[in-house]
């Protein structure tokens, strides 16, 4: 089964075919972005193609695996970033990951598309809980978790490796009853 595309008021977020991987070295060998995630720069092209060819092979969201949605603006059908989603082996819980060009940052496309695969993981792939995790440093990052209505649930000290640097791990959390809530009043 394919992963059919997700629209928002302004963007459309689709499985990573080939064609992206150029974008998403790109993305992930900038520096600032690298900073607070669990890849080294510069991100090669071979990396890129890989990851994406293991996505391609299952087609879709599938347990145990990360599967990345490209993020593109409606407008003009250019990538913004990606949004990963990785289901539990049981399929109970969705962990989800979001990253954005520098150029792309500051429009709220991070909140508006991972709202849209909240949405989609509560409500098509029927998790009970939805988590994500920062650097506590990354300000911009725990904002959209709150934006959200994630709630911090703790930090694990030094305990997320990045090459030889070593960061704390901010945990969140999201229950499916808690975003529901938050679709109906909105």
């Amino acid at each position: 089964m394919a992963f059919s595309p997700i629209t928002t008021g302004r963007l459309t977020l689709r499985a990573m075919g080939p064609d992206d991987a150029a974008d998403l070295a790109d993305r992930r060998s900038d520096p600032a972005t690298a900073r607070y995630q669990a890849w080294v720069v510069p991100y090669s092209l071979a990396n890129a193609e890989a990851l994406i060819d293991g996505m391609t092979a299952r087609g879709d969201v599938a347990p145990g695996e990360w599967f990345l949605l490209a993020v593109e603006r409606t407008k003009d059908g250019r990538v913004v970033g990606d949004v990963g989603i990785r289901l539990s082996e049981d399929s109970h819980t969705a962990e989800v990951g979001y990253t954005l060009h520098p150029w792309a940052r500051g429009h709220y496309f991070s909140t508006e598309a991972t709202g849209a695969v909240c949405d989609y993981v509560v409500d098509v792939l029927g998790v009970h809980r939805i988590e994500a995790t920062t650097d506590p440093h990354n300000v911009p990052s725990v904002r959209v978790l709150g934006r959200l209505g994630f709630v911090h649930e703790g930090t694990r000290r030094e305990s997320y490796w990045v090459g030889d640097r070593i960061a704390d791990d901010a945990m969140y959390g999201l229950l499916a009853r808690e975003w529901k809530l938050r679709q109906s009043a909105s």
